[in-house]
């Protein structure tokens, strides 16, 4: 376990040393939930829009925004670097270390500075907008909704980590990645709550994994689904954290073998 934890600490430390990147990111992020829920408290549309009121939408772009620094975990970038550069040679193919569980907790230490450096501008935020906000909240809706949001986080981990490894056959993912964004964008609930998609295309994206990364979370906590459909997200998210657990070990061990005949 220390061997980890010494893999957190340093990549906490070079997030707080190098934070220009993830100042730009933040402040790009903030910038789109300031003109959504400008859009939408500027709006005249009465009544529910897509299952929400007007305040309700205007409270998903900013919980969007907190969300967006604790789920995002992209091992998929690292993973191309380390393994188009052979650093991955040294730092996990020789020595006895988990490659799966090394990403985990550097994904761990790089949200922890993540969440606590964005945490402001999330709340400057919610103060000037805060006559539009529909605040609800209670011990046990925390509960759920950080059990939604770790899940999230893993799901997207997993699946972010496989395309990573794609790079044992493919030198540049980019296009991946890009299709990654546009799916996640539209099939998350990040660029718009699901709820704004028409009928048969929701019942589509509630199988796929998209929806378990960003939008279940905020479903949960603007009581957008009854009990039983929590209990079926959950169990949905947790086929998807397992499906790429799964892969990522598929993967991985080809990977190695062909990374291994390459270099021979």
């Amino acid at each position: 376990m220390k061997k980890y934890l010494a893999f957190f600490k340093n990549e906490f430390a070079n997030t707080a040393i190098y934070r220009g990147p993830l100042f730009i990111w933040i402040i790009s992020g903030a910038f789109y939930a300031i003109v959504m829920t400008a859009v939408w408290k500027t709006s005249q549309a009465g009544g529910m829009i897509g299952g929400y009121t007007r305040s309700e939408l205007i409270t998903y772009y900013l919980a969007a925004l907190l969300l967006d620094r604790f789920i995002n975990w992209l091992p998929h970038y690292s993973t191309n670097e380390e393994i188009r550069t052979g650093q991955i040679a040294v730092s996990s193919l020789i020595k006895p270390i988990s490659f799966y569980w090394r990403k985990i907790f550097q994904e761990i230490g790089w949200h922890t500075f993540s969440v606590a450096f964005g945490l402001p501008f999330v709340l400057i935020l919610a103060l000037f907008f805060r006559a539009d906000l529909a605040l609800n909240f209670s011990p046990a809706l925390f509960f759920w909704i950080a059990a939604a949001a770790i899940l999230g986080s893993l799901v997207v981990f997993g699946l972010s980590l496989c395309l990573g490894l794609l790079s044992f056959w493919f030198t540049d993912i980019w296009a991946i990645d890009s299709l990654f964004w546009a799916l996640r964008m539209f099939l998350a609930g990040q660029a718009l709550p699901i709820s704004f998609i028409p009928g048969f295309f929701q019942g589509v994206i509630k199988l796929l994994p998209f929806r378990y990364i960003f939008s279940f979370p905020l479903e949960i906590y603007f009581h957008k689904l009854s009990s039983l459909e929590m209990i079926l997200g959950f169990l949905t998210a947790v086929f998807w954290l397992v499906f790429f657990a799964l892969l990522y070990k598929f993967l991985w061990n080809r990977g190695r073998k062909a990374y291994a005949s390459f270099g021979n």
